[in-house]
């Protein structure tokens, strides 16, 4: 990720930033949520964020990549999210809004 990416993020207002934690994130027009990168130094969080994701207007679904090495998994499958696809060393999980 580079600074330009977040910049464009932050213009578009894809760019979720609370007390320890940020979600990079974008809106298709398909009504697909895709999480870009999502990084949390405090418990409960992630939970924040996935909350406001869930209340964009026209999101369907929320679609993220794993690497599946990361706990992360875990997280991702408490949530509710489905692991839909792997590719090389990623988890694709899907969540349906």
């Amino acid at each position: 990720m580079s600074f330009m990416q977040l910049y464009d993020s932050y213009r578009r207002g894809e760019l979720l930033m609370i007390d320890g934690a940020m979600c990079r994130w974008h809106l298709r027009k398909d009504g697909q949520i895709t999480i870009y990168e999502i990084i949390s130094s405090k418990k409960g969080n992630g939970t924040k964020i996935l909350d406001f994701l869930k209340g964009i207007h026209g999101g369907k679904c929320i679609v993220a990549k794993c690497p599946d090495y990361l706990s992360a998994n875990e997280w991702y499958k408490r949530k509710g999210f489905v692991l839909k696809d792997k590719e090389k060393n990623l988890n694709v999980w899907c969540l349906e809004l």
